[in-house]
């Protein structure tokens, strides 16, 4: 399967893997129409933001999914260059070209796989930067002689409005280890829900936000 990086411009930001040689031999022929339909298919994208599988007009299937940093969509990853079950090509030309045979719901599932593995570097810096500071230590101590360091960690996140979710990917952990953490956090606090720990947040730092 093929591969490639490409920043919202469309320029390429990593070398093509595995290159179609079909692809290669028809973009060097009709250069401009497969530059119509990347451009198409990435303005699709960037709107949606979400991953979505393409045909191009050689019947080839190939997947977009975007790539955040810091919550912001920052590129584009780029794969297939496969024959799928849904949108056949010629055999003789799946031989020629040695094109890969896959079923589209298996290209669909590589690309989710994909978004999950880049959302690994998804994080918000505005929360690693004030991890350390004097402000977010000092926030951390409203809960100190109560919960662990690590436990105060999310109890402050939770208080900054992030979900489960959020908070494991910020603490690079697991999001079962995080509702373990609330369940701790709220046992130890005495306190029925989340909402209640950032009413009580907010009541023992006034400036909090």
């Amino acid at each position: 399967m093929s591969l490639c990086f490409f920043d919202l411009e469309g320029v390429p930001l990593t070398v093509w893997s595995n290159s179609s040689l079909l692809c290669h031999q028809i973009i060097q022929n009709n250069k401009k129409r497969c530059q119509q339909e990347k451009e198409k298919s990435m303005c699709f994208l960037k709107k949606t933001q979400q991953i979505k599988l393409f045909t191009c007009y050689l019947g080839l299937t190939y997947f977009m999914c975007p790539v955040y940093y810091n919550n912001k969509m920052v590129a584009i990853a780029y794969g297939g260059g496969i024959a799928t079950e849904v949108h056949t090509v010629p055999q003789e030309i799946i031989d020629r070209y040695n094109i890969p045979l896959m079923p589209q719901r298996k290209l669909q599932r590589i690309g989710e796989l994909l978004v999950q593995t880049m959302a690994l570097v998804n994080f918000d810096l505005s929360v690693i930067e004030n991890i350390g500071s004097e402000k977010a230590e000092s926030e951390l101590n409203v809960f100190n002689g109560i919960l662990s360091k690590r436990e105060a960690e999310v109890a402050m996140l939770i208080c900054q409005g992030l979900s489960n979710k959020q908070i494991a990917e910020q603490l690079f952990v697991s999001e079962k280890t995080i509702k373990t953490h609330v369940s701790n956090i709220l046992s130890k606090l005495d306190i029925k829900d989340r909402m209640q720990l950032i009413l009580e947040y907010c009541r023992i730092v006034p400036n909090a936000k």
